[in-house]
Parts: structure tokens; sequence; C-alpha cells
């Protein structure tokens, strides 16, 4: 008999505003209480895996291994190669980043131009140095430059000793505040984010198909117990009425029907062990070891009873309401990185706008000896300015337009985003109770029809009743326990759907 307690569903007036202070109060109770997952048990338990896959007779019959939705759902974000696959996003991301972080790196450089011609040097130009860009925007660098010839440039034209020199190159227009090197940077810390957002979806999908073909695996385990447990009451029973017939004590019609009823009950296991067949093989799919070495479920492996099961059910009470729980959706997460990225790119789009206006300073220094800072002096330098402008601005104007276009387009997206998944979340919501409230009834069911199937069999043994009436009431009884037992596994999926909604799976 399958006996345990669930909570019904609240009761609700017909105000709206009770009906949406009671959905706010159950969204609260979404989440299962995180238990420490015994990782020398999983380990345990993918070593049975191996050892019933290779070497099936060191096991007896009786030898059993409870298989519970936790240590699955650990084995499948631990090795399911899709897990992995997520996890490449987060690499991914960080490459992204350290590739944006290379624009700032140090860059060492160097030139020589030489040209010899009738045995004579016409010029030999020498520039090497160090260049080393600032996240504010000021390029940094010193170097070392010659040049010497008899048809030199004199602009190029150096002491024997060459010079050394140092300075800053800063852009006051254009770039002062942001160019494409610091954007580049802005987007890829933001697009790292974003690739943590994206692994917790591709988890999030990952780990709804994996409950929901768990439960169908314990439902479809548990149908043929069922099954299993009428097959050998109506052996007993075929084989007691036999005997009854042999001695007259019965019809001989009752043997008949009771042959009858044994044979419809083999073939409702037979359907039983296809359904269940096919669950195993679904659930395989989901099952690898740390070598990613696809598993497979052995017949030493089952899910737990009724009882261990809801013995282990808890939520946990959450203090935020529904709208702070769907905020942080891993979608509308992304979708808000978007935005940021779309506006760090509107600024770079304006900046372009400004005039450029580059401004260039170099102190320089002939070495003496080998010694760069003798008889330096502040009146011995170099500078530049330079300046350019579009007249219209057309091409400026018309790129922050778009950017402003793209960020428009992408908030009405969020705000839809948004009140679909609250509408998910409340979907799922209602069928959680719907089906907290139908397990109580089924349970209810099952007590009821099995004190139904105990009063016609001693009606039966005193006469009253017929075997035929006898074995009516026991299809009831099996047709009752398995729809029982489809509503546990109807309710553990819709439980897991509403953390689905909420994209707190991962």
């Amino acid at each position: 008999m399958f006996l345990f307690g669930m909570s019904c569903g609240v009761s609700l007036t017909d105000s709206h505003q009770i009906i949406t202070k009671v959905k706010q109060q159950k969204i609260k109770q979404v989440l299962l209480i995180k238990k420490r997952i015994n990782m020398s048990a999983i380990l345990k338990l993918l070593l049975l895996m191996k050892l019933c896959c290779s070497f099936p007779f060191l096991f007896a019959q009786d030898s059993l291994q409870s298989f519970g939705f936790d240590d699955y759902l650990t084995i499948v974000k631990k090795f399911h190669p899709l897990a992995k696959q997520a996890e490449l996003q987060t690499e991914l991301g960080a490459a992204e980043l350290m590739y944006s972080k290379g624009g700032f790196d140090p860059k060492a450089f160097g030139d020589i131009n030489q040209k010899y011609f009738d045995d004579k040097q016409y010029y030999s130009l020498i520039d090497a140095g160090l260049k080393i860009p600032t996240w504010f925007g000021v390029e940094v660098y010193s170097g070392y430059e010659q040049g010497e010839g008899v048809n030199i440039n004199p602009q190029r034209y150096t002491p024997d000793e060459g010079l050394v020199y140092a300075g800053v190159s800063v852009s006051l227009g254009k770039g002062l505040f942001m160019d494409e090197r610091r954007a580049q940077l802005k987007k890829a810390k933001i697009y790292n984010e974003l690739t943590l957002e994206e692994r917790r979806l591709l988890v999030n999908d990952l780990l709804l198909d994996a409950s929901n073909v768990y439960w169908s695996w314990y439902a479809a385990a548990q149908k043929i117990k069922v099954v299993e447990k009428s097959i050998e009451l109506a052996k007993v029973r075929f084989k007691g009425i036999k005997s009854s017939a042999l001695m007259g004590e019965s019809p001989t019609i009752d043997t008949l029907e009771a042959l009858i009823q044994l044979q419809n009950r083999e073939i409702l296991l037979q359907n039983a062990v296809l359904e269940y067949e096919n669950a195993k093989e679904a659930l395989n799919v989901y099952l690898w070891d740390e070598n990613q070495v696809p598993l497979e479920i052995s017949d030493r492996i089952e899910p737990p009873s009724n009882e261990e099961l809801f013995s282990k059910i808890n939520v946990l009470q959450q203090e935020g309401k529904m709208d702070s729980l769907i905020h942080n959706h891993p979608y509308l997460k992304k979708n808000q990185l978007y935005i940021n990225q779309l506006e760090i790119e509107r600024r770079l789009k304006l900046e372009q706008i400004k005039p450029q206006v580059d401004l260039k300073y170099n102190a320089i220094n002939e070495p003496v000896n080998g010694d760069v800072f003798n008889a330096y002096s502040i009146n011995n330098y170099k500078w530049g300015l330079t300046f350019s402008m579009p007249l219209f601005l057309r091409k400026g104007r018309a790129a922050v337009k778009k950017a402003d276009v793209k960020i428009q387009d992408q908030k009405l997206e969020l705000e839809y985003l948004q009140a679909k998944l609250k509408s998910s979340v409340n979907s799922a919501v209602n069928t959680w109770e719907t089906t907290q409230t139908q397990i109580n009834i089924y349970n209810q069911t099952v007590v009821n029809v099995e004190k139904l199937v105990e009063g016609e069999q001693k009606r039966f043994d005193v006469g009253e009743s017929s075997l035929f009436l006898v074995n009516q009431r026991e299809m009831s009884l099996i047709k009752a326990q398995i729809d029982f037992i489809k509503m546990i596994a109807k309710n553990q999926q819709a439980f897991i759907k509403v953390q689905y909604s909420l994209g707190v799976l991962d």
C-alpha cells in the first residue's frame, strides 16, 4: 500500500488580490534544500554500473542498489558531455577577455633602414624602443634613434651618439574618454559574464531533460513492481481455484476465469517491461563516467521507493518574491549584459563625433659616454599636434542613432522576456500545486480501492461474490496504483519545471 503525506494546495478566494498574494507566497517554495552529496557513494555507484556492465555474474539477483535523484543529477552535471560543453563557454569568455587585455600589452619596436651606393653611406636610420599603452588612454613610450649619412634628410639627422627619447601621446578630443581598445576590453569583461549565463542556460536545459527522463524511468520501474505483485497474486489464486475445481468445490469455469486474468496480467507485465527498457535506454544517454565513457543502468540498480522518495523531499523558504527570482534568470541577465555591451558601443560611437586632436611630446637627450641623463635639458624636446574634424558629422550622428535603436530594441525584448518568464513560472507553479493536491486524492483512491478489494475477497470467501467481481476489483486497484505512480512522477517533473522556469536548476 502506498501511504505518505503531502501538503495540499492553498484554498483561494475569488479576490484577485488574494490570488496574487497566494502566488507570491507559493513562489517562495521553489528550491529543494541543497543536500550534501556523498561523492564516495557516487563513485561507488559509478563503479557498480561499470562492474554490472562487464561482469554481471558477480552480483546476486537480490543485490539491488538504490539510485537516488540527487546522485543522478550530480553524475549528469559532472560527467555529461553537454555539461562539459557548457564549461567550455566560460573558457571561451576567459580567452576573449585575455585577448582584449592583450591590446594593453607593452610593445617593443625596432626599425632600421640603410642605403649604400658607390662606396658611400647615403643614409642610416635606426629607431627602436618600447611603447606602453594605458587603460586611461595615454600611451607612454621611450626609445633610441640615430640618423646619419651623406644624403640624410636634415629632419632625421642626429648626433653621432644618437638620441634617446621618452614621451607620451594622448588624444584630447576623440578617444579621450573611450577608444576602440578600451571599448573592446569593457565588452570582453561583459562577454565573460555573459558566457557564465550561457553556461547556466545550457546546464538548465540539460538538467530539465535529464530530470524528465529519470522520473519516466522511475515510473516505469515502479509500474513493473505493481504488475509483478498482481501476477504473484493471480498465480496463487489460479492454483487455488484449480485445486478447488479438481476437488469439485468450485465451478470449472472459475479456473478459466483465473487463467485469463493471469494471462492478461502477464501481457500487462510485458508492456511494462517494454516501457521500462525504453525508459532505461533514454536514461543511459545521460550517464557517463569521469573518463567520458558511457554507462548503462544495470538491472541491479533501481529507483528509490515511494516512501524513501517522499521522506527526503523538503522545500526551502525563499525570502525573495517572484519578481526578484525572475530578475536573476540567466535569460534576463544575458539580455541585460547584451544591453550593457550596446551601451558601451554607443559611448564609442558618441566619441567619434568629437574632433580628432592628438598631442605628442618627446623629451630628447644625447647620451654621453653611455649616460643617457648627462647634460639633459628641458629645452631639448619634440612635440606635435594633429587636428581633423568632419564638417557635417553625418556619419558619426548616424552611428549614434543606430546604437540608440539597437538599445531600445533590446530593452523592448527584455520587457517581453520578463512577462513571458513570469507567465511561464506562474503556469509551472499552478501545475505543481495541482499535482500536489492530486497526489493526495490518488493516494486516498488507492486506499479506498484496496478496501473494496478486501471486502470483495471476503464476500467471495463466504460465497456471496464471484471471481469475476474480485478480478474486476483487483484490476481497478492495479490501475489506481499505476495512476498514482504516474502522478508521483508528474509531480516531480512539475517541481523540476518550476526550478527550470526560474533558471535555478544548475
